[in-house]
């Protein structure tokens, strides 16, 4: 349904958080419940952020930043910061094991852009905004980790990631985030001609890098209207079972999860004293549910359901093994699972299906649920 004046402004993560689950939108955004829950992930990415805010602050003012003190500042914010809130999932980890991944990913980026002189940083969490359309009606809005001034008219938009897992240039050069952040920037600063958007992978010590051309950004910006007209639109917000049920802080309201028991509504995991974490319980009535077998045969559902919308096909073989039909025709190989346009869904695979999404046949978000049912079979990795 079309509201009447302005819509709100939307940003990435919003919009991604409809993606992922309608009902956590509608908790987080339209009903606002508060949460003090944070997951670990997101803390240990807050942690690292602002240590390397710290340190292009200290250029800023002509304080040359060291390896050592900027550890320190990174130790001392995290124990400033630390809260009986933060919520350990993965139980073969301890709150040490996360520390040092941090410390890991400064000293990656350290090593690797010391002195740090290239270019000039201008802004830092900066605010940009942007107009989908000339109407003004669709506003975007965001916060750029560092904005780059290289040389007269060429910046960088730049963005930390503290993920354990590197993906593939294809699925940068989709990727919808940074590239709405380039619409902000074009705005704001008009002698902005040439935008390069730079992800920094740090757990890998990785930089990868993307450019995208005037009749992309059109596309998205179409892309992202329709798909702002469909959230406005939705008064259901149906949830949805997934991997990501694990870190969601509103789990224990969530009617997927309250509709079987009470200690399976319970399933956040708690923080013990010695950095360890509580098991997930997910059994209640004499019932031991496998929390890993339902993920995956909620994400199989939804799959379908969405290949469906796309005249797409799913088919899931007796070894448990996804497969997905491309509307290209494919040479059989059996060494890595093609067969009469039948591909078996595997990272590899990814980048095949990333290529249907830039052809407009499928829609990224049945790629990202694609990806969601591999990520089951890694429970146990930190990402």
């Amino acid at each position: 349904m079309d509201r009447p004046g302005a819509l709100p402004t939307y940003s990435p993560s919003r919009i991604s958080t409809y993606e992922s689950c309608p009902r956590q939108y509608k908790y987080r955004y339209i009903d606002r419940i508060p949460r003090d829950e944070e997951s670990i992930e997101a803390f240990l990415g807050s942690r690292v952020h602002e240590a390397l805010n710290k340190l292009y602050r200290d250029l800023q003012l002509d304080k040359d930043p060291s390896l050592p003190g900027l550890l320190d500042y990174y130790e001392w914010d995290w124990g400033r910061r630390w809260h009986d809130q933060v919520r350990i999932v993965k139980q073969d980890y301890s709150i040490d094991h996360y520390k040092r991944l941090g410390k890991r990913c400064l000293v990656n980026y350290y090593q690797a852009h010391k002195p740090f002189d290239r270019g000039q940083t201008v802004g830092l969490e900066h605010r940009v905004t942007s107009s989908l359309d000339q109407a003004g009606r669709y506003r975007i809005q965001g916060y750029v980790d560092r904005l780059v001034r290289v040389r007269p008219g060429h910046y960088e938009v730049h963005d930390y990631k503290t993920s354990g897992r590197l993906p593939p240039q294809d699925q940068i050069d989709t990727d919808r985030q940074l590239a709405l952040y380039q619409l902000g920037v074009v705005g704001m600063w008009p002698d902005a001609e040439e935008i390069e958007l730079v992800w920094h992978y740090l757990a890998f010590g990785k930089e990868l890098r993307s450019r995208r051309t005037p009749e992309a950004l059109e596309r998205l910006k179409t892309a992202t209207i329709a798909l702002i007209d469909r959230i406005e639109a939705d008064t259901e917000f149906t949830p949805i079972k997934s991997l990501l049920c694990q870190w969601c802080a509103y789990l224990s309201i969530c009617p997927i999860w309250t509709g079987r028991t009470a200690e399976t509504a319970a399933l956040p995991v708690g923080v013990t004293g010695d950095g360890g974490s509580k098991g997930i319980s997910a059994s209640g009535d004499g019932m031991s549910i496998d929390l890993r077998s339902f993920l995956r045969e909620a994400l199989v559902e939804a799959i379908r359901a969405a290949a469906e919308t796309e005249a797409g096909e799913v088919r899931v073989s007796e070894d448990g093994r996804l497969w997905v039909h491309l509307d290209e025709p494919t040479e059989p190989d059996a060494s890595n699972g093609r067969a009469d346009g039948w591909i078996q869904l595997s990272e590899e695979s990814l980048s095949l299906l990333l290529r249907q999404v830039e052809r407009g046949r499928w829609s990224a978000e049945i790629v990202e649920k694609l990806e969601r049912y591999l990520a089951t079979d890694s429970l146990g990795d930190i990402t």
